[in-house]
């Protein structure tokens, strides 16, 4: 921001920092008026600034010596004279203009390059769009935003919107983005800006932010809250428990340490507003006093310093050190510090490269196996999480050393001593960082490394200098670190309660058996992959190393499973009612005590309003001692109680108890599947050639159809053509994209029952007996139509209603030895067809809903057919890996055959490309945003329309897509002002008419509107306000349903108020089956802050910019 010409003008810059903190904006306007003093730039900031321009003076020459015709706009000379000069060279038509200048009313920028493109605009058959080169491994937003306003430039002097913009990153790589994917977003933020500094408000207040650290106003910010005495001062304070306080008149540090133990602060807890009050009153006493002060506080059993384990004399104190500008990031050190021969010890480990980083993870964790051995009482102390993830997440991305770090998590041989200080201590420092702790236990630092960001800057002048006394400066720096992690484990000894039993192990370490078995498994997975990958090259060395990464693919998903049982048994109530895996807080409902149901009992709870998977039907395990618990009988959310069934071992149910999934389901039987497949790889057998066509991204093998052309032609969607074409499959794949409303059931059923005709025997498989049942539905429909009979199998699960399917050809059998895979259709998971007498019985296996497959999973169920048909949308509802797994091998089926695509290419596969479901007014909005305009109406959806009276609510259109403000603060699940926005559409929607496809006029009923919100809580809400009949839910609930009006309620307020990250409330897919509910109209009730909420990745912007699109549709 600064001034030219009597004008102000802004960059992209600002508009960054406008996302980042509104008061950074105020204070920019303020500095152009009375100078403000500035933050002193970093010396990591200037080192990434000094890298970025050698990086960009690379590629300049790289580009130069290509060959390509490259022009310079010079530094030299006025804004305006460059602007001119810049449109003079555009219009020459240079393959790349460096350092173009651009002017649009009070914008201004300097784009790195133009790249000239083959797309005609005003200036010829040519075009330009904007390439920057930025040094970091990823893209950010920022980087975005900045290519989104030079685009913007370029539109308005070439008269041709950019289709796409570029990023040259750090390893040259260059990342083509989409405008389409940012423009909408971008838009918005620059209109928000706009309208701000136009008219800035008279006053501004900053609070802690995200952005503080990257903001030049950060020290004059910390400046004035302590001289306000701000309650962002206070240790662990949250932004929405400072907007509560300052509400109830408690604006300042000092009156929250006075405020009187009786008092209350509306929709504030008394158990948080006693823990905010007494951490004031100890920073304010330092404040005072200059005296540390600890308190200690009173932990639930098992909490606190009952979490520390007996001292031994083998004890290792942990900590690492990463530079994230490295490509892909680098853990470069892993440093202990332990007492040998009672003398002090410092042991590092170094990586500066990721084949080193593999191998450095190997020898520490076979130096943490040797040491426990020698040491079995002995414990690896750290302090907070960054340690624990880090190791779990290289051994899954390394495929090594896995088994020894899970003995490491079963054996509770990692020990954090922040969860310990979290629970067992109140400090009166500010900060709850080993380095604010340090305070108590230990001498100030003086060494040359002071901070981890300091570190990263010394590890970079290494790389470039390679003076070894650089790597001893970190070197020391991590074993202070080491250090005071000890001299903490200490000084919490000496706080801790003489008479308090110590952590009681509840898995000692693995036997010598266990150790040996483990050694042998893994010898056997690299013997494996060497076998499989040995002496190949090139694109048969992808494959085979794919295949040899997903032997191990099902135990490496369970892992986190089992992660997340251990880790929920150490949580609070309170934490587990935040968790959407579980059912927290319960209590025993005293008007209904517990009751005998043959040898079990029903125990019956209340609990708190929370987010949970769990349903009837669902085992659970208590949290606490994670034996099970039993099943859920019954859960009402309207009542909030939950009934338990549970059997005579164990014992009773306590009054009070929070109960959490079970662990991962046996999955032995497709791990031995997929290890069959490799088998025959590296026998080179042959078989299974649709399996290996597939990992290896074929195209479909189909008789006498000519390869790279459309596989239907000219995009003939007829039944006959698809017929053709999967009955002509030779021993291959096929995938069927069906978006909303495109009929892949109908498409599906009808090509299975003509497979039927032709003698074919037809497997049906999804990850839900939902999708298979629905599916077998339409089999079954149309086989009676056409006068096909048939034999057909589900398999079923006793224990499970939902998985039974009961038809007049095709019965439920619960038992594999009733299945008899001679049947014309056999149906059911991927555990029944990764069984061995299913290989190779079928001709065609069916995948239903592929998107939510994962490859292992393919492979395991493909064993058992010759053709393989993908039916689905990886644009809908996905199943999403937990994993970390290297390579492709984590990715869905679909999701790896299209390689970030929206649609599958006409020679690759057919795209179902007529919805009977969207009036084209919902349609068009869908197919641009999601299907890469490929999706069109059928005729008859023209009819589609709501008859509106005049005293229809204003808001109300006869179709297409509507965005509607609601204006609120605070609500994070639940919205009680979009609930009554809700309540006057539906009332107003049901006194009108509308007209259906084939033109017949009826009265809008209950049963033809949908409302979908993201949160159980706000669905429970609405069902209770709601007029019966109106069908109330999640997405999950509705995909494959369908109504005349749609309305979508977004529920939270800002981005302080996300329950879950931006992913789960902006997903795309989520937003895509939402929409495409609608047969004429969809309306979404949204805060208007959710359009510009600030996003941490450009996949981020991607989901919000979709938002953003929803709301430049909205018909007027």
């Amino acid at each position: 921001m600064r001034r030219h010409s009597g004008h102000i003008l802004f960059a992209a810059s600002d508009l960054n920092g406008f996302l980042g903190c509104r008061h950074s904006t105020f204070l920019d306007l303020k500095d152009l008026d009375e100078r403000l003093p500035r933050a002193e730039v970093s010396a990591q900031d200037r080192l990434i600034q000094e890298r970025g321009h050698e990086h960009e003076a690379e590629y300049l020459e790289s580009l130069k010596q290509s060959g390509l015709s490259v022009v310079e706009i010079p530094s030299e000379g006025g804004l305006s004279d460059r602007v001119q000069m810049t449109a003079d060279v555009m219009a020459d038509g240079p393959d790349i203009i460096y350092q173009a200048a651009f002017l649009d009313g009070q914008w201004h920028g300097y784009a790195d390059f133009l790249q000239r493109v083959d797309r005609p605009s005003e200036l010829g058959s040519f075009s330009y769009e904007a390439v920057d080169t930025k040094l970091t491994k990823h893209p950010k937003p920022k980087f975005v935003i900045q290519l989104c306003l030079y685009s913007d430039f370029i539109a308005k002097m070439q008269g041709t919107r950019p289709h796409s913009m570029s990023l040259v990153l750090g390893d040259f790589s260059q990342l083509h983005l989409r405008l389409d994917d940012f423009a909408y977003y971008h838009a918005i933020v620059k209109q928000r800006f706009e309208e701000y500094v136009a008219a800035p408000p008279a006053e501004s207040q900053a609070m802690p932010c995200g952005f503080c650290e990257l903001c030049k106003w950060r020290e004059l910010c910390g400046e004035q809250w302590l001289q306000d005495d701000h309650l962002s001062q206070v240790a662990n304070i949250k932004r929405d428990q400072v907007l509560k306080l300052e509400t109830a008149g408690i604006s300042t540090m000092a009156t929250l340490a006075k405020v009187g133990e009786k008092s209350t602060v509306p929709s504030m807890t008394q158990e948080t507003l006693d823990k905010l009050r007494a951490q004031a009153k100890l920073q304010l006493h330092k404040r005072d006093t200059g005296e540390n002060k600890v308190e200690l506080l009173d932990a639930a059993p098992g909490r606190g310093f009952s979490k520390m384990p007996k001292p031994s004399d083998g004890d290792l104190f942990f900590d690492m050190e990463g530079d994230p500008l490295y490509p892909d990031g680098l853990e470069y050190l892993f440093g202990f510090y332990f007492t040998e021969s009672g003398q002090p010890v410092f042991k590092p480990f170094w990586a500066h490269d990721h084949k080193e980083e593999k191998r450095a993870l190997q020898e520490v964790m076979d130096f943490l196996v040797t040491h426990l051995r020698a040491h079995p009482d002995a414990h690896i102390y750290h302090y907070n999480h960054y340690e624990e993830t880090a190791l779990k997440r290289l051994a899954s991305q390394y495929a090594t050393r896995e088994a020894e770090v899970d003995d490491l998590l079963r054996g509770r041989k990692l020990v954090d001593l922040f969860k310990v200080v979290r629970e067992a201590i109140r400090v009166s420092e500010p900060k709850y960082s080993i380095k604010n702790l340090e305070a108590f236990y230990m001498e100030k630092r003086d060494a040359e490394v002071a901070t981890a960001g300091d570190s990263i800057v010394v590890y970079e002048e290494w790389r470039q200098s390679q003076d070894p006394q650089l790597l001893q400066n970190i070197s020391d720096y991590n074993e202070d670190d080491c250090r005071s992690t000890l001299l903490l484990r200490d000084w919490l000894l000496t706080l801790r309660a003489a008479d308090m039993p110590w952590f009681d192990l509840t898995a000692g370490a693995p036997s010598e058996e266990k150790l040996q078995a483990q050694q042998d498994a893994e010898e056997n997975r690299v013997r494996y992959e060497q076998n499989l990958t040995r002496g190949h090259e090139g694109q048969d060395y992808e494959f085979r190393e794919l295949v040899a990464q997903l032997l191990d693919f099902h135990r490496r998903e369970a892992k986190p499973q089992w992660w997340a049982m251990f880790d929920r048994q150490e949580r609070t109530d309170e934490e587990l009612v935040d968790d959407a895996e579980c059912l927290g807080g319960l209590k025993a409902d005293p008007n209904q005590p517990p009751y005998k149901e043959k040898r079990s009992m029903v125990y019956t709870y209340r609990f708190p309003a929370q987010v949970t998977k769990l349903k009837k039907g669902s085992q659970c395990l208590r949290a606490d001692s994670l034996e099970s618990a039993g099943t859920i009988v019954d859960l009402s959310w309207d009542q909030r109680t939950v009934s338990i069934k549970k059997g005579p071992k164990g014992g009773p149910l306590p009054d009070v108890l929070s109960i959490t999934p079970p662990g991962p389901i046996n999955n032995s039987v497709l791990k031995d599947a997929v290890y069959r497949f490799a088998d025959a790889i590296i026998a080179g057998s042959g078989k299974y050639q649709a399996l290996a066509s597939f990992l290896r991204r074929g195209k479909p093998e189909i008789a006498g159809h000519e390869a790279d052309t459309p596989i239907v032609p000219d995009g003939d969607n007829s039944l006959p053509a698809i017929f053709e074409a999967v009955g002509n499959l030779q021993n291959s794949f096929l995938f069927i994209q069906g978006p909303p409303g495109a009929g892949k059931t109908y498409t599906s059923s009808h090509v299975i029952v003509e497979l039927l005709r032709r003698g074919k025997r037809i497997g049906i498989s999804s990850n839900s007996h939902k999708a298979i049942n629905n599916l077998l539905d339409g089999i079954e429909k149309a086989a009676i139509k056409e006068g096909i009979t048939f034999r057909g199998q589900k398999k079923c699960s006793a224990s499970n209603p939902d998985s039974v399917y009961l038809g007049e050809m095709i019965e439920s059998v619960s038992d594999n030895g009733g299945m008899d895979p001679e049947s014309d259709i056999i149906a059911g998971t991927a555990w029944l067809f990764a069984r061995d007498e299913y290989h190779e019985v079928l001709d065609y296996l069916f995948i239903d809903e592929a998107g939510q497959v994962s490859l292992a999973n393919l492979v395991s169920m493909g064993l058992s057919a010759r053709n393989i048909v993908l039916v689905g949308d990886q644009m809908q509802l996905g199943q999403p890996i937990q994993g970390t797994h290297p390579g492709d091998s984590g990715m869905s089926i679909l999701d790896y055959l299209l390689e970030g695509e929206s649609t599958i290419p006409a020679d690759r596969g057919i795209f179902l490309g007529t919805t009977w479901r969207m009036h084209e007014n919902v349609c068009r909005f869908i197919s641009d945003a999601v299907y890469e305009g490929r999706l069109h109406p059928e005729a008859g959806t023209r009819n589609q329309a709501l008859i509106l009276s005049e005293s229809a609510h204003p808001e109300l259109r006869p179709n297409g897509i509507r965005f509607i403000e609601a204006k609120h603060e605070g609500c994070s699940q639940k919205s009680e002002e979009e609930g009554r926005i809700i309540q006057e559409l539906i009332a107003s929607l049901l006194e009108q008419r509308y007209r259906d496809r084939d033109g017949n006029e009826h009265s809008v009923a209950p049963d033809n509107i949908l409302v979908v919100t993201p949160y159980n809580v706000q669905v429970n809400y609405l069902a209770s306000i709601l007029p019966e009949g109106v069908q109330v839910g999640t997405v999950d609930k509705f995909q494959g349903q369908e109504a005349e009006v749609v309305i979508i309620s977004m529920v939270t307020s800002g981005a302080e108020d996300l329950p879950r990250d931006i992913e789960f409330l902006y997903s795309k897919n989520r937003l895509n089956v939402a929409i495409s509910r609608a047969r004429t109209l969809a309306m979404i009730v949204a805060n208007p802050n959710l359009l510009e909420i600030p996003c941490q990745t450009v996949e981020q912007m991607r989901l919000v910019n979709t938002l953003c699109w929803v709301k430049s549709c909205s018909a007027e």
